[in-house]
């Protein structure tokens, strides 16, 4: 069930005592006191849903004060998720309202953790398992685009599986908190994008550069997710912000022998054709016909290398997880009056 905007462009919205006129919705849940995740201006929790015979959903409770932009957020939950929630791999809004301080949010609840625990936990995959898992995620990605979002936060902590008994290819996008809905839905991506924000490390350099970005953007990002499920290492060395979004910049990615020991060279190639700088980064559509995703899709029945044990053993230290840089971040402040001197 999509949404209902009504109340986003309507106008009608006040400073009283009883809030927005959307507020009453909030009786029709009720709330668990468990918090399943938690932002720094932001919760998620478990709630009931009465109008869905209790269903149970993940709602996102987001405090106000934390959105600057409050007109693009609207135009996100309202006219953005109406655009994607069609898409198996989407985790898409089911219902929000608002009070006078709070936005509410109800997501189907999915359960099966993150890509990045399910890497961390079980070891690298095998090349099979993530070719799978680079299908799915570029047909996700080549939806929004086509149809004007840019998600702008791409990395493995920002796609679950289902539940703890999924495939590995059955994951699921999330968080378009920080995402950009675009004024019309094509094909074209002019890079005229310039705001700031995204996680260092997968985010595209031209992000933190200022000479403009757009869709493939978000290839950078799947494309480092890529390296991270070959190997289970990261391609950068760098763990400082600032010095994260420098080595970032480079243009030839490295493929040590140990980690990525039996990887093919067209696996190789696919991650570097992701990572290319942005004017010959291909869209998500046209990497879907790399020669190394042709391969006819296949069931995986082993789709891990290492597992929790053999992962001690190797040395190899989990992949970290990094906070999202938001336009109202500091460095992204700082960012966007001085932008990186970065060699693209």
């Amino acid at each position: 069930m999509p949404f209902d905007f009504s109340h986003v462009f309507s106008g009608h919205h006040n400073n009283h005592d009883d809030g927005p006129h959307s507020a009453h919705k909030k009786k029709e849940y009720t709330f668990d006191h468990d918090v399943i995740g938690q932002g720094g201006y932001s919760q998620v929790m478990r709630a009931h849903w009465k109008a869905r015979d209790g269903m149970v959903v993940a709602m996102k409770v987001v405090r106000k004060e934390a959105v600057k932009d409050r007109e693009g957020y609207l135009k996100l939950i309202g006219c953005g998720f109406s655009r994607i929630n069609t898409h198996p791999n989407i985790c898409a809004g089911l219902d929000w309202f608002e009070s006078t301080h709070k936005f509410y949010i109800a997501f189907p609840l999915l359960t099966g953790g993150e890509l990045l625990e399910r890497l961390n936990k079980r070891g690298r995959f095998t090349e099979d398992a993530v070719r799978n898992v680079m299908r799915v995620m570029l047909n996700t990605l080549s939806f929004i685009h086509s149809h004007g979002i840019i998600h702008r936060d791409v990395k493995p902590d920002n796609f679950l599986y289902r539940t703890p008994e999924s495939e590995v290819d059955d994951i699921v996008l999330i968080d378009f908190g920080i995402s950009k809905v675009l004024d019309t839905e094509s094909e074209d991506d002019p890079r005229d994008q310039f705001e700031v924000g995204g996680t260092p490390g997968y985010a595209a350099p031209e992000v933190f550069c200022g000479i403009g970005y757009g869709k493939n953007s978000d290839l950078f990002g799947a494309g480092v997710i890529g390296y991270n499920l070959l190997s289970s290492w990261s391609p950068w060395e760098s763990r400082d912000t600032v010095a994260l979004i420098q080595e970032t910049s480079r243009t030839t990615v490295n493929f040590p022998p140990g980690p990525f020991e039996g990887v093919s060279e067209q696996a190789k190639s696919f991650i570097r054709h992701l990572m290319q700088p942005p004017s010959r980064r291909p869209s998500a559509k046209k990497a879907l016909q790399h020669v190394w995703l042709a391969e006819p899709v296949k069931p995986v029945e082993q789709d891990h290398k290492l597992g929790s044990h053999e992962i001690e053993q190797t040395g190899i230290q989990p992949l970290v997880p990094h906070p999202t840089i938001k336009p109202e971040h500091p460095i992204a402040r700082q960012l966007t009056a001085q932008p990186a001197e970065l060699k693209l």
